[in-house]
């Protein structure tokens, strides 16, 4: 998908106007096999689609010295798990709570890190695994056997509705 017309390999995403011609044909006759009317009505008035990769990222540490990591800084899990905003305002209230509850900042940022780091990696773990919907890389009969659960709307909405993989321990 990061070749362009012209044939040139981009490393990340392919400018708009450089997307090729087939792919965007191809992405709109898949499109009206899979999309309800009113995503379809969006796509008709799209006149040049694009795409970008998603990646996601979590750092091994979210304290480095005085440094605390909280947000997209500190992990950023794939958009389709739909929680980035509550995960940097739970992480925000985290670090003031440890800071406030501790009058030693270093073990104060080490107590942050402990609560927080294992969780946003919880996270970004699951949004790998609701990734896997979409039926690409399935590397392992984990990852294919996820991919078949969640081909209907309801195994997807039991995924990603309900939190509770924050409550079980990997």
């Amino acid at each position: 998908m990061c070749v362009d017309e012209y044939g040139q390999q981009h490393e990340f995403s392919v400018p708009p106007p450089l997307v090729r011609k087939r792919l965007v044909e191809w992405m709109r006759a898949e499109a009206e096999t899979l999309l309800p009317p009113q995503f379809l009505d969006c796509l008709h008035h799209i006149n040049q689609p694009f795409f970008t990769p998603i990646y996601d990222f979590c750092s091994p540490s979210l304290v480095s010295g005085r440094v605390a990591l909280i947000g997209d800084a500190a992990s950023t899990p794939r958009p389709h798990i739909g929680f980035g905003v509550a995960k940097a305002g739970a992480e925000a209230q985290a670090l003031a709570n440890a800071l406030s509850n501790d009058d030693d900042i270093d073990r104060a940022l080490t107590a942050y890190n402990a609560e927080r780091q294992a969780l946003s990696e919880r996270i970004l773990l699951h949004g790998r695994k609701l990734g896997t919907q979409l039926g690409v890389n399935l590397e392992t009969d984990e990852d294919r056997n996820m991919c078949k659960l969640l081909q209907s709307p309801g195994a997807i909405l039991n995924w990603i509705a309900v939190p509770n993989f924050l409550a079980q321990r990997s």
